[in-house]
């Protein structure tokens, strides 16, 4: 029984937790294929992320996540049309790009992530495949779906000395991998998204720190629902409110609200608002056509959090296009 309650204390906060099985982050509209696997490649450029989270600063062992992923479009070049140049030779031509038809999209992608809360981690590796339907105009509806290999490690030296003590528990480091995968679906268009992503839908067992015996926990499918737009003020300003929505059965549903208020796609900045835990501040602008930089600062009103000095958070981005080729406005999110 003792040996029972031990792993209990150990694993019940990571598995209601969300930063322990899927990643948490208060920019989370800008994780792309970390978030919904639908969201692979929903922009027509290599997308490069990365991203860095210290929460509860100031707390020994609190959570630290970080994840760098990739996501970009295959499998469709846009036709053209060679004709001749008039007034010249007719042996002279000029390469022009009819109207473009609204195609369906492949494409592919992949994240690392690692959560740590000591004594414990989570290490994953993921690989995603969507595919993108135009149904409207500028409207595109996405299927997407993951496959991952999680590897959880727990380090017995870093328990506390109390458990230690017991023989039972053993020294050294303790690790299992389990294959998982997730799926999702979104909608968007040049003002608006939607969309809809399950994760851990594979409900991998957890066991005992100490055998592999002894089962003390599963994994539950965490459900993520995200909306949000962009709305211009003028032709300057601009603002970007988005809502992510967490479920997980055995835990209380969970929301994170931010709104990004922008000028003229160089810099960003905005209020956040995570329900029953924090407050947030974010901010963010573009080093160059190609890379951005953004900080976000949580403050938590409640819960283990409140004791701590908050939580900090960096994203780099980076937006890979082929040579010559000029991004007029960077995504809405």
């Amino acid at each position: 029984m003792k040996k029972i309650l031990i792993n209990c204390m150990l694993w019940i906060p990571a598995i209601g937790c969300y930063a322990q099985q899927a990643p948490q982050f208060t920019q989370f509209m800008q994780m792309g294929n970390v978030l919904n696997p639908a969201m692979t490649g929903i922009n027509r450029y290599i997308d490069f992320k990365m991203g860095y989270r210290r929460q509860w600063v100031g707390i020994p062992g609190s959570p630290t996540t970080f994840f760098t992923s990739v996501s970009g479009q295959f499998g469709h070049q846009e036709p053209t049309i060679t004709l001749p140049v008039r007034g010249r030779l007719a042996s002279q031509f000029v390469t022009e790009k009819p109207e473009e038809k609204p195609m369906p999209k492949h494409a592919i992608g992949g994240f690392i992530s690692t959560d740590q809360v000591t004594p414990t981690s989570l290490n994953m590796g993921n690989f995603s495949y969507a595919y993108h339907i135009p149904i409207k105009e500028k409207w595109s509806l996405a299927f997407g779906a993951g496959i991952s290999l999680a590897q959880s490690v727990i380090n017995r030296d870093k328990l506390d000395e109390g458990i230690r003590k017991d023989p039972k528990i053993g020294t050294g480091l303790s690790s299992k991998l389990n294959p998982d995968a997730n799926a999702g679906v979104f909608l968007s268009s040049g003002n608006f998204f939607a969309g809809y992503s399950a994760n851990h839908l594979f409900q991998n067992d957890i066991y005992s720190v100490s055998d592999d015996n002894t089962l003390v926990g599963k994994q539950r499918v965490h459900h993520f629902a995200h909306l949000g737009g962009r709305f211009n003020l003028n032709e300057s300003w601009y603002l970007a409110p988005a809502v992510l929505t967490k479920m997980v059965r055995g835990a209380d549903v969970s929301f994170d609200v931010n709104c990004r208020i922008g000028y003229k796609d160089l810099l960003w900045f905005g209020p956040g608002y995570r329900n029953q835990d924090s407050f947030s501040a974010l901010a963010g602008f573009h080093l160059s056509n190609f890379l951005s930089l953004s900080y976000a600062y949580d403050y938590a009103h409640t819960g283990a959090g409140s004791t701590g000095n908050g939580s900090h958070e960096v994203m780099l981005g980076l937006r890979l296009v082929e040579s010559g080729t000029k991004i007029l406005r960077p995504s809405m999110w």
